[in-house]
């Protein structure tokens, strides 16, 4: 897995406000506009954050994902997911 590719994304939610709103919007075209391999598309729009986390992506910049509410991740979400290592 690109965990570079994977905080890029997260910071790009933090820093772009243009990204931002697409990723909101459309997801799935927002992650597109990214080179990611079919298993991180999927466990990204999946908010599998323990499965990317367990793969060697930050913690502390997933988290961005569930500050915007990216792919469905609110907190309580975000924790139970990290907490459980499992996608509800």
């Amino acid at each position: 897995m690109n965990t570079y590719l994977i905080h890029t994304l997260c910071r790009r939610v933090l820093h772009d406000r243009k990204f931002r709103e697409l990723i909101l919007k459309d997801p799935d075209a927002a992650v597109a506009s990214m080179p990611f391999s079919n298993e991180e598309r999927t466990a990204l729009l999946a908010g599998d954050v323990a499965r990317l986390y367990r793969e060697g992506a930050s913690a502390f910049l997933l988290l961005i994902l569930s500050r915007f509410e990216v792919f469905g991740l609110v907190l309580p979400v975000f924790n139970r997911r990290m907490r459980t290592g499992m996608p509800d």
